[in-house]
């Protein structure tokens, strides 16, 4: 009888648990689809790039400015692959992504569309960082056409080949005249943030606060990020 008891306490116990993980998801995925909270924040954010922008536009620098973007959940808004996900309880790996990406219907992260066309109106180049792999490179470049972004002969789209720290794609384009970073990770920002906890990326954001804002341009993202390290702990 008492065994009978603590096999059906660890079978509540552990769906209990597990439901509990998975609420925590749909709930963070429902306020990322659903809420005006979130696209106001976008909005926000873009705002705040805008005026950066228009201060650095106001100095008459000779030099041609330059943006650089993270991708995904930055520009691009993926909510039905990770819905996706959620519904079928799996994980995200490359062979279901590139399924995702190949389609080529990612939409538009609020206000997103408007801030880099003005931009590439004003002669700002446009540089695209993103951790997505350089077979994503053709439908990515589709996607972000089909959908209005500035893309030109001469842009830049620095994908992933092995590693996910953006560190050494990041000194390749030093020469740049870089006014800004938009994106929805603190590692899309700076390599100090790469591979820590969410303790040490805190204590390194408050020493880099002037930053946020201004040079850094931070786009909300409850779905997933580099904050996970802790979402099971």
């Amino acid at each position: 009888m008492i065994m009978r008891l603590l096999l059906i306490f660890c079978l509540i116990f552990t769906f209990g648990c597990s439901s509990n993980k998975i609420s925590q998801k749909d709930h963070s995925m429902y306020w990322h689809k659903n809420s005006a909270e979130y696209k106001a924040l976008c909005l926000q954010a873009y705002n705040a790039a805008k005026n950066k922008l228009d201060i650095e536009l106001s100095k008459n620098i000779d030099e041609t400015l330059a943006i650089v973007a993270d991708l995904d959940e930055t520009i691009l808004n993926n909510t039905p692959y990770n819905e996706m996900l959620i519904e079928e309880n799996t994980s995200y790996n490359q062979e279901n992504w590139s399924d995702w990406v190949n389609k080529k219907i990612a939409t538009a992260v609020p206000g997103s569309l408007d801030f880099f066309n003005y931009a590439d109106s004003k002669g700002v180049e446009i540089i695209y960082l993103s951790n997505r792999r350089v077979e994503n490179y053709e439908p990515t470049k589709e996607n972000l056409i089909s959908l209005g972004f500035p893309f030109k002969e001469s842009t830049k789209m620095l994908l992933r080949t092995n590693s996910r720290d953006k560190d050494e794609r990041r000194k390749s384009i030093e020469n740049y005249n870089i006014i800004m970073f938009v994106g929805d990770n603190l590692g899309d920002f700076d390599s100090t943030f790469f591979d820590k906890d969410n303790e040490e990326r805190w204590e390194i954001s408050k020493s880099k606060k002037e930053k946020f804002g201004d040079s850094f341009i931070l786009i909300p993202n409850l779905i997933y990020g580099d904050w996970e390290v802790g979402f099971n702990n």
